[in-house]
């Protein structure tokens, strides 16, 4: 699998892997269906702190189930607590700076439809 991410379950910002730069937008907490969870940064193909989150031990595809939360937003919510995280358009790396800047300054968008609507007028695609 390649480039792959999410936005945040919380804020409906992208989250981008740890080479892109913004660090606020890649410490991540990864929560699981089974109550599992990860903190660390995450890496661009699905992992967060070294661990798969693509798939389970059994081999079982699980991504579609992970829902994550920038770290800084993150407020010890248990899973079911916090809607789905939505796919981020740019896999968390084929996006402008300029696109990524206007995430941090205006801070988290109301919904993920908002995330959709700033992607589409600044992400440069």
């Amino acid at each position: 699998m390649g480039f792959t991410s999410k936005c945040c379950a919380k804020t409906n910002l992208p989250i981008v892997h740890e080479g892109r730069g913004y660090d606020l937008l890649n410490e991540v907490v990864a929560l699981l269906p089974n109550g599992t969870k990860v903190v660390g940064s995450y890496d661009g193909y699905g992992r967060v702190g070294g661990l798969s989150l693509i798939e389970n031990e059994a081999g079982e595809f699980i991504w579609d189930s992970v829902k994550m939360v920038l770290r800084q937003h993150y407020a010890e919510e248990d899973y079911k607590d916090l809607p789905k995280s939505g796919n981020e358009k740019a896999q968390g790396h084929f996006m402008s700076d300029e696109f990524l800047d206007y995430c941090l300054e205006h801070g988290p968008f109301k919904n993920y439809k908002a995330y959709e609507t700033a992607f589409r007028k600044l992400a440069n695609w």
